[in-house]
């Protein structure tokens, strides 16, 4: 053995061995791993990110506010004044024509040009599982339905239907929405916000069917039904769903009791029906605003209900507070 090699410290050799060499290379797929997956997710600085849970003002709430993205991911900015189609019930049909709708006083606040396609009356949860035509002809106001109608190609007789049909339920909205769903250029739309009251709750709607998710005659499955219409059609719109707002049960002497107590023919609170709404929106990669919590909870309610379940003036203003949080987040600055 030369003078050098004996020189060498003996370290060299476990350095430069196989064993020592593989470990390394381990560790450093490892170390790229746990710093890929940690950025996993969309391509956005975390400052745009909100923490899940957390509102303006602290509260803790079911919020999930997600961007729009392209198919590799990379965050994509909306574009003020936005464009805007509604769907849902009381809390966007409430005096339609007043500048104190909900819907309106987004519109004067933010400038969008705005579609109201919500129904009083109707309700997230289909009546039949297909669109039979029955003597009331409710569910053809179904958002499902509405989905459906506004997604296909080719044109569907509901409206001539209902009009024709002795003893049919015709809401005021009708005409309105016929002629908005025929005529609107959905390439000008860049968001659809969707929001249905407590009254599924209060009438006992299926809350959800877990052999079934897309059962059109449950809460969330008619929701997700129709998240899966217009995302599959329209991919490059962005949604938003905002749960009921808080509301209060009714007990069998007309007392409104709370909604985490009276349980109906669905089997569950109201909170339990905004937790699955909210899962449901999540599931579909969409934005959830919590209302339940978020807006205003039980102890707060009579502030801002007119009755157990309609919004006064003051709840329509946090109403539209949480949704232009919601709709503007991502805005281009």
């Amino acid at each position: 053995m030369s003078e050098n090699q004996q020189n060498k410290p003996k370290w060299l050799k476990y350095v430069f061995s196989v064993p020592f060499l593989l470990i390394i290379v381990i560790l450093c797929i490892l170390i790229y791993l746990i710093v890929r997956l940690s950025n996993w997710g969309f391509r956005i600085d975390n400052d745009y990110i909100d923490q899940r849970g957390v509102y303006t003002d602290g509260r803790d709430t079911y919020d999930d506010i997600f961007p729009l993205t392209d198919d590799e991911g990379n965050y994509l900015a909306n574009k003020s004044p936005h464009t805007i189609l509604f769907f849902g019930n009381y809390p966007f049909s409430d005096d339609r024509d007043s500048e104190n709708n909900v819907v309106n006083m987004i519109a004067r606040q933010t400038g969008a040009t705005t579609y109201n396609c919500s129904v009083s009356g109707s309700y997230l949860a289909a009546k039949s599982e297909t669109l039979k035509y029955t003597e009331s002809g409710l569910d053809v106001y179904n958002f499902y339905w509405l989905c459906l109608y506004l997604t296909m190609d080719q044109p569907l007789d509901y409206f001539d239907w209902l009009e024709s049909l002795d003893g049919a339920t015709i809401f005021p909205e009708t005409e309105y929405l016929k002629s908005t769903l025929d005529t609107i250029d959905m390439s000008t739309v860049d968001t659809i916000a969707i929001m249905y009251d407590a009254s599924d709750y209060l009438a006992g709607s299926m809350m959800n069917d877990p052999d079934n998710p897309e059962n059109v005659m449950s809460f969330t499955g008619n929701l997700r039904a129709g998240l899966e219409l217009l995302q599959a059609k329209y991919p490059t719109i962005r949604i938003i769903v905002l749960s009921p707002t808080y509301a209060f049960g009714i007990d069998d002497n007309g007392e409104y009791v709370s909604s985490d107590v009276k349980i109906y023919e669905g089997g569950a609170t109201l909170s339990a029906y905004m937790m699955k709404e909210c899962e449901t929106a999540i599931d579909r990669g969409v934005s959830f605003v919590d209302n339940v919590y978020g807006t205003f909870n039980e102890d707060e309610a009579p502030e801002f209900l007119e009755d157990h379940l309609h919004v006064n003036q003051k709840g329509r203003e946090l109403l539209v507070k949480r949704f232009i949080s919601a709709l503007t987040k991502y805005d281009n600055k």
